[in-house]
């Protein structure tokens, strides 16, 4: 079982948006022309000939009526590395990436675009900061991911918690070591208020 990556970021739903409120978003989103997602798909496994596949379609969004267990939210989807799910009190950013990739920024050479393209999505949803989270009940920073944010709890709160809990965040990617990331033991967690970018 992979360890995937998400952040949280410190938009949200005021309760009075409307559907051209989020037809609005989808058309910034749009705007953006980010490059789509590929899989590969073999063309005959015994001679190892495979090709490339772009995926098909662009954003969208679709609403998810509040139910006994998971409050409302509203979900931009499409065939892309960062999709945003807003709630009343949190924005969560579902990657195609594992939690280790934050770890191995300095020999991934197109990063900085990756956290350019981030930065444009999360200022489009309201967003100023993110920070990083993982799934599958990964240590701590699991908890809360599934524990708080995709229940709805305000960022400021898990913000605050994870401070209290783990100290000041780290806030340069340099500094993450791959050698030391421990699933079973993460002690620290990452910030990014892209500064730089602003």
């Amino acid at each position: 079982m992979s360890t995937s990556l998400y952040a949280i970021t410190n938009s949200k739903l005021t309760g009075k948006e409307t559907v051209k409120d989020y037809e609005l978003i989808v058309e910034k989103l749009k705007a953006l022309k980010l490059g789509k997602t590929s899989h590969i798909e073999y063309t005959n496994i015994a001679k190892g000939k495979n090709k490339t596949i772009k995926e098909k379609g662009d954003w969208n969004y679709q609403i998810e009526e509040k139910n006994e267990y998971f409050p409302y939210s509203v979900s931009f989807q499409g065939p892309f590395d960062i999709t945003p799910h807003l709630y009343n009190h949190i924005c969560i950013l579902h990657t195609i990436y594992r939690y280790s990739f934050i770890y191995e920024t300095k020999t991934i050479k197109w990063f900085p675009k990756f956290r350019n393209e981030l930065f444009q999505i999360v200022t489009i949803v309201g967003g100023t900061e993110v920070i990083w989270l993982a799934d599958n009940s990964c240590d701590k920073v699991g908890g809360y991911l599934e524990g708080m944010a995709e229940e709805g709890e305000p960022y400021e709160k898990i913000k605050k918690k994870m401070i209290k809990e783990m100290g000041k965040p780290v806030t340069d990617y340099s500094l993450l070591n791959y050698d030391k990331l421990d699933y079973r033991n993460i002690n620290e967690f990452f910030l990014d208020d892209f500064n730089d970018l602003k």
